[in-house]
């Protein structure tokens, strides 16, 4: 039987009973499209084990499973490192700074964060393919997590899928958000929780600490859109008149048991760039 390499595996949570298997795939595993259509051409798009057809409907308890053949790992292009800032590094994982307007991956162009890990990796004597274990919206900045092997990355995708990774942001929202709350509202048909906390409020706008329960796409900026505070600088959920400067959205640590120490629990984190935020904040 050919090799396989294991991207990614979870058994699938009450929660996300119903979804289609590629869905899933897509937004609770993170796999991009690209390698879930090259796991689907080679049979590697498991449900419970066997191939499935990614419109499959999943249940509670079945068992997801996306491997690619070893010779069709994804390799991207290699762009210097110049953007990047290293935040943590062991033998399995790697924790980089993003900065604002960095795409987390690119495969058409060295454009993202993860062609300049690329460069970073071969610089230091390693021929890995970097393995981004979440995204961060190309306008945000903060804290990007890539494993160095394919057991890694699944172990750690799974502590996503099973809560047991902590994401804060610094945010700066529209208005006056005086008290703390929960954001509890479906994206995508899929349950999406937001915990705020205020941490300074000014006149016409407000700083808060945010927490992610759950990771659904733009979860943070379509949460306090809705409940009428959007992120300054969003152009895509702020009304049509947003400041010129930068989205106040920093990614600004990330908490989670370390896959291969037991007990040792690893915290990334990245200073808040005040600076950056500057236009938006009184002197």
């Amino acid at each position: 039987m050919q090799d396989r390499v294991v991207l990614a595996k979870a058994q699938v949570e009450p929660g996300s009973a119903g979804m289609e298997l590629g869905v899933y795939a897509r937004q609770i595993l993170g796999m991009s499209s690209r390698k879930l259509q090259k796991a689907v051409r080679t049979g590697g798009l498991l449900l419970n084990g066997r191939p499935a057809h990614s419109k499959a409907r999943l249940k509670a308890g079945d068992w997801v499973q996306v491997t690619l053949p070893a010779q069709e790992q994804v390799k991207i292009p290699v762009a210097s490192p110049k953007d990047i800032r290293i935040l943590y590094e062991d033998r399995w994982l790697l924790g980089v700074h993003k900065p604002a307007g960095l795409p987390t991956y690119s495969l058409e162009e060295a454009q993202g964060a993860a062609n300049q890990v690329a460069s970073y990796f071969l610089a230091h004597g390693l021929r890995l393919t970097p393995r981004p274990v979440h995204r961060l919206d190309t306008p945000a900045s903060g804290v990007v997590i890539f494993a160095k092997d394919a057991h890694t990355q699944t172990a750690l995708t799974e502590f996503w899928g099973q809560g047991l990774v902590q994401r804060r942001y610094y945010a700066i929202c529209r208005g006056l958000l005086t008290d703390g709350r929960e954001i509890d509202l479906p994206i995508g048909g899929q349950p999406a929780l937001t915990r705020v906390e205020p941490l300074k409020v000014h006149p016409h706008c407000t700083e808060l600490s945010v927490e992610i329960i759950t990771g659904r796409t733009h979860q943070i900026r379509r949460h306090l859109a809705s409940i009428g505070h959007p992120l300054l600088g969003d152009r895509r959920y702020g009304p049509g008149h947003q400041e010129e400067g930068r989205l106040a959205l920093h990614a600004w640590s990330v908490s989670f048991p370390h896959p291969h120490k037991k007990g040792e629990l690893v915290k990334i984190s990245s200073p808040v760039p005040y600076h950056e935020f500057s236009s938006y904040l009184p002197a």
